[in-house]
């Protein structure tokens, strides 16, 4: 698979992981504890490999925005 194509499989699976997350501790109240522990739980490790997946497949632009080194800078 090209990183393009796992990217536009990622990027909406991180999205809504994200939204798994933010509507599962708002609503923890509602779940059974062993339930919410699941889906919090196991959310969170899924949105934690999924961005770094999606740091690593995108690690030649971090580098190349933030980690290279800039001379001086003319005015």
């Amino acid at each position: 698979m090209k990183k393009n194509q796992a990217l536009k499989i990622l990027n909406p699976t991180i999205g809504i992981l994200i939204l798994s997350q933010a509507i599962s501790s708002s609503l923890h109240d509602f779940f059974p504890k062993e339930a919410f522990e699941v889906i919090h739980g196991g959310g969170g490790i899924l949105l934690v490999s999924g961005v770094a997946l999606h740091l690593y497949l995108n690690w030649s632009w971090v580098q190349a925005t933030y980690l290279t080194k800039k001379g001086p800078q003319s005015s």
